[in-house]
Formats: structure tokens, C-alpha cells, sequence
């Protein structure tokens, strides 16, 4: 019943910021900002009706997240770290229907014209939902679709659980990662902005699937 509550006000939430675009559809120019640089700039552009393309994406991601847990084969382990998931499919939507806003800011000058305020905001939410889920990762049960599944997590229960408390490590890393790209944007540069994200994103990946094989083998006690 939680879940039914849950999912039908995120429903309604993603249904009212699609009527909301719709009300600012008509004063949009015939082509809007839809894509911004490190440096906050807007630096690729498309028809405005993309714009009610990308507020349907929310509701998207929604429905998909609405039913993986229905058809994932260990559907009953998620009854184990339910309040978890819960919050990860709140953050997430409530996070891309604010980031469906970047193109009205841009257009109606909200945003500042300069500066690198959408990274920040964007860097900024990002960095937040990681280090977020790295926290509560650990507490994740075997599933094959949500966490850190490698096939020896995925084979062995207690290869999961470390595999998982490695990943929230690694979460948070690339959480603390935005975080510190978003605040030294200027001086880090666009160069040094994309190594540290990619960096941190590529490096913490194959390090995950590294430690894995590694708990597997019986390296890591």
C-alpha cells in the first residue's frame, strides 16, 4: 500500500510538471537551449518541442523503476531494503523533473547568463544522490538490476554484501568527486573537470569489478 501511495504521488508529480511545461510551451523560442557545457554555457540547441520530450523522461524513468522490482527474478529481496529503494526512486525522479526545468531557466533568464551555475546545480544533485546511495548501499540485498552486480556478487551472497560495501565506498568518492568539480569549477577547467569525473566514475567501476574477483579468488579476507 506504501508503494502504491508512493508511486501514484510521483505519478501525479511527473503529470503536474508536464502540465507546467505546457504553460510555458507557447513562449519559448522556436529553438531553445537543450544541452550546457562544463562551463555552464549553453552549447547545443534543438526545436522547443524537444523540451516536451525531455519532461516526459521523469515519468519515464518512473514507470521503468515502478517495474523492475516486479520482474527482477529475486523480487522478494527487495522487500528487504524497501525503504532504501524508495527513497532512491524519490531522489532520482524529483532530481530529473528539476533538471527539466535547465532550458525555461536559460530561455526566461533565471540562470545567470554567465557563470557555471547549472554544473553547479547539476554537479551539486548529482554528488548528493551518490554519496547518498554509497551510505545505504551496503544495505542492499542480491537482486540482478539495482547495485553493484558483478557475476560473483551475483553468485555468491557474501561476495554481494562486500562487493556492495566496496560500491558505497566508491559512491561516495565520486560523490565527494562532483562535489569537488562543482566548487573548483573555474579552477580545475573544463580538461581538468572531465578527468576528475571520468576519472573517479571509470576508475571506481573497474575497481569494483577488480575487488569482486578479487573476494572471489579469496584475496580479500
Amino acid at each position: 500500500m506504501k508503494n502504491k501511495k508512493l508511486y501514484g504521488g510521483l505519478f501525479l508529480l511527473c503529470v503536474a510538471n508536464f502540465i507546467a511545461h505546457l504553460f510555458f510551451y507557447p513562449g519559448l523560442p522556436d529553438t531553445v537551449p537543450v544541452h550546457w557545457g562544463f562551463d555552464g554555457q549553453a552549447d547545443g540547441w534543438g526545436a522547443k518541442s524537444s523540451t516536451l520530450f525531455i519532461c516526459i523522461v521523469p515519468l519515464a524513468i518512473l514507470l521503468l523503476l515502478a517495474v523492475i522490482p516486479k520482474i527482477d527474478p529475486r523480487a522478494q529481496n527487495y522487500e528487504k531494503f524497501d525503504k532504501i529503494y524508495r527513497g532512491f526512486v524519490i531522489g532520482i525522479v524529483v532530481f530529473m523533473c528539476a533538471i527539466t526545468w535547465l532550458t525555461e531557466l536559460t530561455v526566461y533568464n533565471v540562470l545567470p547568463g554567465s557563470g557555471n551555475m547549472i554544473g553547479v546545480l547539476v554537479c551539486g544533485g548529482c554528488g548528493v544522490l551518490f554519496i547518498a546511495l554509497g551510505n545505504y548501499m551496503p544495505r542492499i540485498k542480491q537482486n540482478y538490476t539495482f547495485g553493484c552486480k558483478t557475476p560473483w556478487a551475483l553468485n555468491d551472497e557474501h561476495n554481494w554484501n562486500r562487493t556492495q560495501r566496496m560500491g558505497g565506498i566508491v559512491f561516495v568518492v565520486i560523490g565527494v568527486a562532483m562535489l569537488v568539480s562543482m566548487l573548483f569549477a573555474k579552477l580545475l577547467g573544463e580538461t581538468g573537470m572531465m578527468v576528475l569525473l571520468l576519472g573517479s566514475t571509470l576508475g571506481g567501476t573497474v575497481w569494483i569489478y577488480v575487488y569482486s574477483y578479487l573476494v572471489y579468488i579469496g584475496k580479500m579476507k
